[in-house]
């Protein structure tokens, strides 16, 4: 699928859209959204395959979130059963699990550089302190936190990396077909083209999210289901009218 060039304001576009979806049945969404975190809750305290488990399985809760923001657009009702689509589709679920391996290979790599950067520093550092190495200790600083620049800057492109297959990848695999590998493909492609709304979608992000910790964090039951609304509205502005096309079998 060919995604396609927007304006910078439809960031703000997106949550208005995100906003109208949401209020459209605020009660369903905000249970949608407890029970995803406590499914999230629970599998972080399972030893050992918990952390393995909720990686594997979030773009499938989360691309049967998009499925009930599709069916919301339909004009259809929105049910608590449809965060659950993506178990109930099984020609889905095995693409959007592996979006979920992709993107824990990432955060894999992301932890490797980590540790990679933080023993070699330990490592010179000591080297440095019991041997003789004639190399000023300002320039062995420097040296360290040229590293640790290098180290922060692939992290982040890691990290960048794996928010935008994701972003536009759990809809393209849940709403139109996509097998895991091309939807992560357009999905990075996409983000790029638009890195400007993008941008500005970010950046109003933040600004809703300092305000939703305001009342105890509560805000987040309305902004997270804002936030999955508007991530759909953004993904059928950037693919075109998908409703008309969109694979929705149930």
């Amino acid at each position: 699928m060919t995604a396609m060039r927007v304006e910078a304001g439809r960031g703000w576009g997106w949550i208005v859209e995100g906003w109208r979806l949401f209020a459209q049945a605020p009660g369903i969404w905000i249970v949608i959204l407890l029970i995803y975190l406590g499914l999230s809750v629970v599998m972080a305290f399972i030893p050992f395959v918990g952390g393995l488990a909720q990686a594997l399985l979030a773009p499938v809760l989360v691309g049967g979130m998009m499925y009930g923001a599709a069916a919301q657009e339909r004009g259809e009702p929105l049910e608590i059963g449809h965060l659950f689509q993506g178990f109930k589709n099984q020609e889905r679920m095995g693409p959007l699990v592996v979006l979920g391996l992709i993107s824990l290979g990432g955060y894999v790599v992301m932890g490797l550089v980590i540790v990679m950067v933080v023993g070699g520093s330990v490592f010179v550092g000591t080297a440095l302190h019991g041997a003789d190495s004639g190399i000023p200790p300002e320039a062995a600083g420097g040296m360290l936190v040229g590293a640790g620049l290098v180290a922060a800057l692939v992290v982040t492109v890691i990290g960048f990396l794996i928010v935008s297959l994701l972003f536009y990848g759990i809809p393209l695999v849940m709403l139109a077909g996509q097998n895991a590998w091309p939807a992560a493909q357009a999905s990075i492609a996409a983000c790029w083209i638009n890195v400007l709304p993008l941008l500005v979608f970010g950046v109003l992000y933040l600004v809703l999210a300092v305000v939703a910790t305001i009342p105890f964090g509560l805000g987040f039951l309305v902004l997270g289901p804002v936030t999955i609304c508007a991530v759909y509205a953004s993904y059928r502005d950037v693919f075109g009218d998908l409703p008309a096309r969109i694979n929705l079998a149930k």
